[in-house]
């Protein structure tokens, strides 16, 4: 395995582990959709349905209603973690989705639990 894939993998077990720790159902208001988080080589997808949300780690998911777009993995974990701007990201392009941008800022709210943040590999 080359460090780059290392790094990847790592952060991939980040990005699950940042997910599950910020999820608020009580933010996820009325969202009923499976969601892809997607970057250039690879994506992660959760399931948010009443309020609850599954994560598709370790299992095939269905096809996803909603995809949010990121310029790579690192991002994803910055923006998902409330370090990065999305506004930002947006405004370069690096940040976009399949067209529900209401569901998208929905979906940030739904994993804005402020929680102490595990050790990130981005960091």
């Amino acid at each position: 395995m080359h460090v780059l894939e290392l790094k990847n993998s790592a952060l991939m077990t980040d990005l699950y582990t940042l997910l599950k720790a910020r999820f608020d159902g009580a933010h996820a208001g009325d969202l009923d959709a499976t969601i892809e988080f997607n970057w250039r080589n690879g994506s992660a997808c959760v399931g948010i349905h009443h309020g609850e949300a599954f994560y598709y780690d370790d299992a095939e998911p269905p096809p996803a209603e909603l995809i949010i777009y990121f310029r790579d993995l690192a991002q994803a974990v910055e923006i998902i973690s409330g370090r990065g701007n999305p506004i930002e990201a947006f405004m370069r392009g690096d940040f976009r989705s399949n067209g529900h941008i209401v569901w998208v800022f929905q979906t940030l709210a739904a994993f804005s639990k402020q929680t102490e943040l595990p050790g990130l590999s981005g960091d």
